[in-house]
């Protein structure tokens, strides 16, 4: 059995990708790698450029806290695979967190130079990362030359829900944002002072928590709907 024939047979029961054109599931299963790390090892490393697509098939992954005081819980999500490293695609910054393999696990990975070629000679499979990345946001994702297009409350609100519900199930128990992620060319285009001015109305309305250059998100369901826009209408 051939790798490509392998993982299709992983993938059969996947609803995001079985929704996929043919040519992009055969695109990434040509580029996908199998990758099994053993339990504490690194698997993505704050600070480090994109570096592209994760489906986890097996184990559970655990988030090292932006303080790095303490650990999040490592989280089991309800199905597999589970995708997770598409925001990157939207934001262009480098990973937010450390994340570590909890116990054995195996991971498909679909690294960043082959996913920007299949993006850059075919714009129309942007919609499905969208959609990807959409459904653990609970919102639709406009298209990136959109983003600040949204109003300037709308804008802040949606960099905050990607920055703290962008991995989903994978990273649920605590959400803490640090200030210095925020910005962000692609989808801010703010300069400090105004996105200083929506965070503090953003506390004044129980939103959020500042401690000094962190966030904590208090209601995540306030913030996406602060976030709610026909740009971000969710499109299932």
């Amino acid at each position: 059995m051939t790798n490509g024939t392998q993982w299709r047979s992983w993938l059969d029961n996947d609803h995001w990708f079985n929704d996929l054109p043919a040519a992009l599931q055969d695109s990434l299963l040509v580029g996908m790698r199998q990758r099994r790390v053993t339990p504490g090892k690194l698997i993505l490393k704050r600070g480090e450029p994109a570096c592209g697509l994760y489906a986890l098939l097996a184990g559970s992954v655990r988030f090292n806290d932006v303080k790095q005081q303490r650990h999040w819980l490592p989280q089991a999500p309800s199905k597999r695979p589970y995708w997770f490293g598409e925001i990157s695609l939207f934001d262009e910054r480098p990973r937010l967190h450390d994340v570590y393999a909890e116990d054995q696990v195996i991971l498909l990975h679909m690294p960043q130079a082959p996913l920007d070629h299949i993006l850059d000679h075919n714009p129309r499979y942007w919609r499905f990362f969208r959609q990807l990345l959409g459904s653990k946001l609970g919102l639709g994702v406009p298209a990136r030359d959109e983003m600040t297009l949204l109003p300037t409350d709308e804008r802040v609100a949606f960099r905050l829900l990607m920055l703290s519900e962008g991995y989903g199930e994978l990273d649920r128990s605590v959400r803490i944002v640090s200030v210095h992620d925020i910005p962000s060319s692609r989808c801010l285009g703010l300069t400090p002072d105004v996105i200083e001015r929506v965070l503090t109305d953003f506390a004044s309305r129980g939103i959020i928590r500042r401690d000094h250059d962190f966030i904590s998100v208090l209601d995540a369901e306030k913030l996406r709907r602060a976030a709610r826009h026909r740009l971000t209408q969710w499109q299932a």
